[in-house]
């Protein structure tokens, strides 16, 4: 209880507070604007809680995770394009209500229902969190070896079809992050004689460049193909409101949603788009009015928005009691927490309590706030999308230059970036995903330190990671869930062939 209250009293005060509605500002912002997302601005300004206290840092990005996936609804309302990947369900039946007029009521909805959510989540991290820490306070290298292992595993699951294509990027992950000195011999690797490759890749250049990037490369080359050129909003009846029996009459929904979207959120590596439709497709055969669906049925906008919020707190669970990042907004995240000499885990509730409840109880703040500035501020996020893209791109692309040069005041750091967008947006042009890049990038270094330890510790001896029962537990997690990715994937194979006429 005593951490609850000092975390409470972290963000009870005017700055922290402050900074939770400034943050809810600035996610909302880079969700509404289509091709942006809450990574990207959390990416943006991670250099900036440098300068912060670690509590005002970390409420700050997690108010931008908070706001962005609400943000996403705005553009996917208004013109009919997704601010986020998760807001595509949300599309489906707000462009349609904005078109009959109903625009505003679409947005409020979808503003009740993300709030819902995100509260909704909030809680069970409160409350489900620290009992998970307490499981997991006394893992050793082992536990922690194999739990990196099932980590790494995770990328079978978010390879999309092709789970050689996501080996290939999660082992090109692996090799990013062994860059530098060997910690436990001294010797240099990977660093082809360059000095300034000796400390390693930085995290915040790495991690900028593998998912802003691509983002700003995709509006520019839109741009130069004018594709983009013309952006038609819908204009909004600011006196059509939403009344209370058209809540009440989803509140069912919302509930199960946000049931949907904490559990796919707590899944490291599924995301808020699996949430989002998932929830929608739920809802939309348990209705009574499923004929409506994609044609302007607010219980689809309530279903989709209440369920990609509540994947907020829940991609936080993994990340704050295994190490393992729930999302690519939580994979970001991580530089926050090491920025300021924390590293997510088993033993942060223990090292760090009174940090961690105070982001948590900054969750609840942060949909608060959100629910306010959504509600007064609306017609000003609408303007957010008539930003011509010509003039969008190249200021994003120079606040993310500065920002991976702010990591170690290094020019160097700004070439890793820009390598790194590079590398990032050609593969995912070759069809190879990007989020097992990060995985490998941040679990690698991990899984070899530890997997080091645990052997001297054993005196060279494998059996240690069969010997303790929670090392040999994720052992076997990993291998069912290799093994349920690979039924599928040979599923989908026997599927294709019998299509061609193979084996007929």
């Amino acid at each position: 209880m005593a951490d609850i209250f000092a975390g409470a009293q972290s963000v009870f005060g005017p700055l922290p507070l402050l900074y939770i509605a400034l943050g809810v500002l600035v996610g909302i912002i880079f969700g509404a604007i289509p091709g942006l997302t809450g990574t990207i601005g959390i990416s943006l300004f991670l250099p900036l809680s440098y300068t912060m206290s670690p509590s005002s840092a970390l409420l700050f990005l997690t108010a931008i995770f908070c706001g962005g996936e609400f943000g996403g609804s705005i553009s996917a309302i208004l013109i009919g394009t997704p601010g986020t990947n998760a807001a595509a369900a949300t599309m489906m039946d707000g462009y349609p209500l904005a078109k009959q007029g109903k625009a505003r009521k679409a947005l409020l909805m979808a503003l009740a229902a993300s709030t819902f959510g995100g509260i909704f989540s909030a809680c069970v991290l409160l409350f489900g969190a620290p009992a998970i820490a307490e499981f997991t306070v006394n893992f050793g290298p082992a536990e922690f070896f194999t739990l990196a292992v099932f980590g790494l595993s995770i990328i079978s699951s978010v390879s999309g079809d092709n789970i050689w294509k996501g080996m290939i990027s999660g082992c090109i992950g692996v090799l990013i992050s062994l860059v530098g000195i060997d910690s436990m011999t001294g010797t240099y690797r990977l660093t082809f004689g360059n000095i300034n490759m000796v400390r390693g890749l930085s995290l915040i250049p790495v991690l900028m460049g593998l998912f802003a990037v691509p983002s700003i490369l995709e509006k520019i080359a839109d741009c130069y193909r004018k594709k983009m050129e013309e952006k038609v909003v819908v204009e909004m009846d600011y006196k059509d409101g939403l009344s209370m029996k058209e809540i009440r009459g989803v509140t069912k929904t919302m509930v199960r949603s946000s049931v949907v979207g904490t559990i796919v959120g707590a899944i490291p590596g599924t995301g808020t788009g699996l949430a989002s439709f998932l929830s929608y497709d739920l809802a939309r055969k348990g209705s009574k009015r499923k004929e409506n669906f994609g044609k302007g049925e607010l219980e689809g906008i309530a279903a989709s928005e209440s369920a990609n919020n509540a994947v907020t707190a829940g991609a936080l669970i993994p990340l704050f009691t295994l190490g393992i990042p729930g999302s690519p907004s939580a994979a970001v995240l991580i530089g926050a927490f090491m920025i300021h000499g924390m590293v997510p885990g088993p033993s942060l509730f223990h090292d760090q309590g009174p940090l961690i409840y105070a982001v948590m109880i900054g969750m609840f703040v942060a949909n608060l706030f959100m629910l306010l500035e959504g509600r007064f501020l609306s017609r000003v996020f609408a303007l957010i999308t008539k930003v011509p893209d010509t003039v969008l791109a190249p200021i994003l692309l120079m606040l993310c230059a500065a920002g991976a040069y702010s990591a170690n005041n290094a020019v160097f750091d700004i070439g890793v970036f820009l390598i790194c967008g590079f590398i990032s947006f050609v593969i995912g042009k070759l069809g190879f995903p990007v989020m097992p890049i990060s995985l490998g990038y941040v679990l690698g270094s991990l899984a070899e330190f530890n997997l080091r330890r645990a052997l001297v510790l054993s005196e060279g001896s494998w059996s240690i990671f069969v010997t303790r029962p929670i090392s040999c537990f994720f052992l076997v997690i990993t291998v069912v869930s290799v093994i349920l990715t690979q039924k599928k994937c040979m599923d989908l194979l026997k599927g294709l062939l019998s299509k061609m006429g193979v084996g007929k």
